[in-house]
């Protein structure tokens, strides 16, 4: 029996809560906190590509646009915010 190697993980990126590494055994690992979420290539991308199609739709709504629970300050951190 052959021993099995452990994939290889390339870091893409890394923040105080997320990080996001290639894989060798081509599948993107995006950590958040204790979950890791699997994706391959193409649905990585389609994902991304969601994300920022829903960032620029909260950018662009006027703040009375949402209930007020979220705060909405998108591409700035607020004080104390990790």
């Amino acid at each position: 029996m052959h021993p099995t190697r452990p994939c290889q993980r390339t870091r893409l990126a890394t923040s105080a809560m997320v990080t996001i590494d290639a894989c060798s055994c081509a599948m993107i690992h995006v950590n958040v906190g204790a979950t890791t979420l699997r994706f391959t290539p193409e649905a990585f991308e389609g994902l991304s590509a969601l994300i920022l199609e829903a960032v620029a739709e909260l950018a662009a709504r006027p703040p009375s646009d949402h209930d007020g629970s979220l705060p909405l300050h998108l591409g700035r951190r607020v004080r104390g915010e990790a």
